[in-house]
């Protein structure tokens, strides 16, 4: 199911402490390319990536409304 958010999801490389939350847990909309972490978050329901980002340990993920 895709629900498309008005608010995008951003990562900052700087913070992240690469525990895999996000990949593990939405590897659908989360995943590990050449230049960083590729984020497809139209992959899950609002929802679902939320739960995720609120997951992040290091807060790398957040939401830019």
């Amino acid at each position: 199911m895709s629900t498309t958010s008005s608010a995008k999801v951003t990562w900052d490389a700087d913070v992240c402490v690469h525990a895999g939350n996000c990949v593990k847990g939405l590897p659908g909309v989360f995943k590990v390319g050449t230049e960083g972490l590729e984020i497809h978050q139209d992959a899950a329901s609002e929802d679902e990536v939320r739960a995720v980002v609120a997951s992040c340990p290091s807060g790398a993920l957040q939401y830019e409304d």
